[in-house]
This record gives C-alpha cells, sequence and structure tokens, in this order.
C-alpha cells in the first residue's frame, strides 16, 4: 500500500507543479469562445465589485445571459472577484478553471470507492492527467465545468445507492440541477452513469426537490433554448454519416484521450474485469455510452469528449487495482499528457478527418504554453496619461488562424484595457487620442508585437 500512496502524492503534485508552471508561461490571445465566456463571466464581476450580490445571483439562475446557462460565467466571476480582478490572463484567475478539474477528481474518487476499487485515490489523481481534461482546464470552457458537474452527479448516484433516503436523493437532484445550470448536454453525459449509478427506490422521487433550482432558468429561457437546440438540431455539415459515426472514436484516440492512454484503458478493463467488474462496466457505460448519445448531436467539437473521459480514469484504476505492480505503469500515461503540454503540439491536433466538421479556425486545448505577448502594455501606459479620447489603430492587424482565434488586435486591445483600468474607444477609422500604426513606416522607435512578428509606432 505504501508503494501505491507514494504514487497518488507525486500524480497529484505533478498537476500541481506542471499547471502553475504552463499558466506562468502562457500569453496566448484567447479564442473567440473563449473570450465570449469571459465577457460574461465579467459581468459578474461587475456585479459583485458594484456590491450586487442579489443581481448576480438573478444573473446565475434567472437571467437570459445567451446561448448557455449561466453557473459556469457565474462561478469564474466570482473567484474573478475574490482574487482581486484584474485581467483575467493573470495565473490566479486562469486557476479557477482548474478547480473543476480537482472537482471532478474527487467525485471519482467517492465513485470509485462505492464501486469496490481498494485504491480510490488513484483513480481521482488519474483524472488530473487525462489528455484534453487537462488542456482545457487551462482555458476558459464551460466543458470543463461540465466535467466537475457530471462527476459530481454520478457520485451523488452511487452515494444514494449506498443507502437509498429522501436526503440523499435531494443531493442528487440538486447535482443534476448543477448540471443542467452549466450547460445543455448535461443529460448526454450522465444519463447513462447515473442511471447504472442509482438505486430505484421510491425515495429517489424526492430528488425532483433537488432538481427544482434549475426550474427558474429552464422556464425563463425556455423559447431561446428551444430556438437554439432547434437551430443545433438543423446544423448540416459537409460530412457523411460514417464520418459522424467515426468522428468522437478517431477523437478519442486523437487529441481526447491518445494512444498511450487509450492502450491503458483497454488494459485496465481486461485486467480489471474479473475482481472489479462494477468498476469497469460503470467506466464503460460513462464513456462508450456518452460516445454513443454524443453521435446523435451533429455538431462536433473534440472538446465534447472532455466530460466522458472520468470513466477511462475508472478503467485505469481498475487494472491497476488488480494488478498492484502495474500501477507506475500509469506514469507513462502522465508523461504523454506532460510531454504535448510542453513540447509536441501536432500530436494533440485531431486527426486530418475531424478538421471537416470544425468551422473557422481549429481549435488546439492541449498545446505547449505561448510565451511570446501582443504587445497591449505601452498602449496601456500611453492611456494612463494620454489626453481622453478613443484609441485609433491603423492597419489592424488580423491575428492568424493557427493562434486559435476570430478577431483582430483591435479587438482584444478594447478589453485588455478595461481590464487593466484604462478603459477607453477602440476604433480603425477616424480620429484618436491615441494612435497605433501599423503601418510600413511605424516610426524609429516601434513597440513589438512578439506573437504577430510585427511593430506598431505609438503616438498621443
Amino acid at each position: 500500500m505504501r508503494p501505491r500512496r507514494s504514487l497518488i502524492l507525486v500524480l497529484v503534485l505533478l498537476f500541481a507543479a506542471l499547471n502553475g508552471l504552463w499558466l506562468q508561461q502562457d500569453r496566448l490571445v484567447r479564442d473567440g469562445d473563449e473570450e465570449g465566456h469571459v465577457g460574461a463571466a465579467e459581468l459578474f464581476l461587475v456585479d459583485l465589485e458594484g456590491h450586487r450580490p442579489g443581481v448576480a445571483l438573478h444573473r446565475a439562475l434567472v437571467a437570459d445571459m445567451g446561448d448557455y446557462p449561466s453557473v459556469y460565467p457565474a462561478v469564474t466571476g466570482t473567484w474573478w472577484w475574490l482574487v482581486g480582478g484584474g485581467p483575467p490572463e493573470r495565473p490566479r484567475v486562469r486557476a479557477v478553471n482548474l478547480g473543476w478539474l480537482l472537482l471532478a477528481g474527487l467525485a471519482v474518487v467517492g465513485i470509485a470507492r462505492q464501486s469496490g476499487l481498494p485504491a480510490p485515490w488513484l483513480a481521482g489523481a488519474l483524472v488530473l492527467h487525462l489528455p484534453l481534461a487537462v488542456g482545457l482546464a487551462r482555458h476558459f470552457m464551460p466543458e470543463g465545468a461540465l466535467t466537475g458537474a457530471v462527476a459530481l452527479a454520478v457520485a451523488a448516484a452511487c452515494w444514494q445507492r449506498a443507502r437509498p433516503s429522501p436526503a440523499r436523493a435531494v443531493v442528487l437532484g440538486l447535482c443534476l440541477a448543477l448540471g443542467l445550470l452549466t450547460k445543455q448536454t448535461f443529460p448526454f453525459y450522465a444519463a447513462v452513469p447515473v442511471a447504472m449509478s442509482v438505486r430505484w427506490r421510491p425515495s429517489l422521487a424526492w430528488a425532483a426537490l433537488g432538481l427544482a433550482l434549475a426550474v427558474p432558468w429552464w422556464v425563463t429561457n425556455w423559447e431561446h433554448q428551444l430556438a437554439y437546440t432547434t437551430s443545433s438540431a438543423g446544423y448540416r455539415g459537409g460530412a457523411g454519416p460514417f464520418a459522424h459515426l467515426g468522428y468522437y472514436p478517431l477523437a478519442l484516440f486523437g487529441p481526447a484521450l491518445g494512444p498511450v492512454w487509450c492502450l491503458l484503458a483497454l488494459g485496465g478493463a481486461v485486467v480489471g474485469w474479473r475482481r472489479h467488474r462494477g468498476a469497469v462496466l460503470l467506466g464503460l457505460g460513462w464513456l462508450v455510452g456518452g460516445v454513443v448519445l454524443m453521435t446523435a448531436v451533429p455538431k462536433k467539437y473534440d472538446r465534447l469528449l472532455v466530460p466522458l473521459l472520468p470513466g477511462a480514469a475508472l478503467l485505469v484504476a481498475a487494472g491497476a487495482a488488480a494488478r498492484p505492480r502495474w500501477a507506475p505503469v500509469v506514469l507513462g500515461g502522465v508523461a504523454w499528457t506532460a510531454w504535448l503540454s510542453f513540447e509536441d503540439p501536432d500530436l494533440a491536433q485531431p486527426p486530418s478527418p475531424l478538421v471537416d466538421f470544425e468551422p473557422g479556425c481549429l481549435q488546439v486545448w492541449l498545446r505547449p504554453p505561448e510565451p511570446r505577448a501582443l504587445g497591449f502594455e505601452p498602449v496601456v501606459a500611453a492611456a494612463a496619461v494620454a489626453p481622453e479620447g478613443p484609441v485609433l489603430v491603423v492597419d489592424d492587424p488580423s491575428i492568424p488562424c493557427s493562434l486559435q482565434t476570430t478577431f483582430d488586435w483591435a479587438y482584444h486591445l478594447g478589453p485588455h484595457l478595461r481590464r487593466s483600468g484604462q478603459e477607453r474607444p477602440v476604433v480603425t477609422e477616424g480620429e484618436g487620442a491615441i494612435r497605433v500604426s501599423f503601418a510600413a513606416d511605424a516610426g524609429e522607435r516601434p513597440h513589438a508585437v512578439e506573437l504577430l512578428d510585427t511593430a506598431y509606432a505609438l503616438s498621443w
């Protein structure tokens, strides 16, 4: 037992060290989707900075905040406020996303314990190193939060199964409500593992009391959500039916788990079947059952697999529990995730058949940190001393698709100024109190934009 405890400690320490180092080094501009989620979280930050917690609570549980429910931006905005505000790229602010993966890991500890695994903490520690789950947990994306919410719901179902009671059913209902307030696709991920885990007793009806927490938001936003769902269901890409069927299996072997983790999960299922059949069945139901349900959704992104990946951790842990001497083999999976985090982004990209499903720029979540900046700091310094008025950006450069964004340089400058305490309009035509010129004659002392390999002249 002592070596196994040492292994768990190593896995947790590696998670903290590697992700802390990654966040300290990365300065890449946020993707368009990610920037939208940050903007939603900023509304909660403003509410809390303005001492309006009631408004923030109403926004989280009732108000229409766009296409998605509001738990994720509410938690992000609250954390942002607790750590003192400032730019969202601060590592301390970004760390909130790692918290959802930690929640998923802790929930899997409870699931593994209820499933009879003798080393439940190993299962939870493995969740912290699942490739795409780790990559997404470094970004402001709700699928990371959904991973924690799904795992928590499965853990609550296992807890209810151990001793059915009205109180435990209410807790299960609250966890289901949390998932429904995180993203609409929650039922696709939770349906199979929750159904496999609960004990169907009359007391389970009490779960409806906990589910009531999600009712105000869904009633208020029903028409908007119906239109959004209809639009998504009517999506027609250029891929054929066989491509749709093969998308998520390919994505599992590609960016979601990769060949190393796929082999570990398959080996764990085979080795652990005889001694830990319950855990293996739940892991397979969670992972494979979710893939089958998600295949029915026309829009496909590799990141949508992330809430299913803790099922793979259960499979690997079942194999390690059945063959304790093999437990250190899981370090091969940890090494794979760490390698893709710092050295070789090409292996984390989707295989070519998957790219056809991605409208716009390809999103790569598990990648090395990008230390180069976009050169906003001199403009922020100038805004502190220049006369009042807008910032004029001349020859606004496009940010290449390889950097995963849908917006130009000037678009990102505006929020950066505001979050740095120097809010000014940013325009690309007319006049400005501050002039940022990317023209060829950028001046004798241009300010470098390392990420775009260009420079601009700054005047006011």
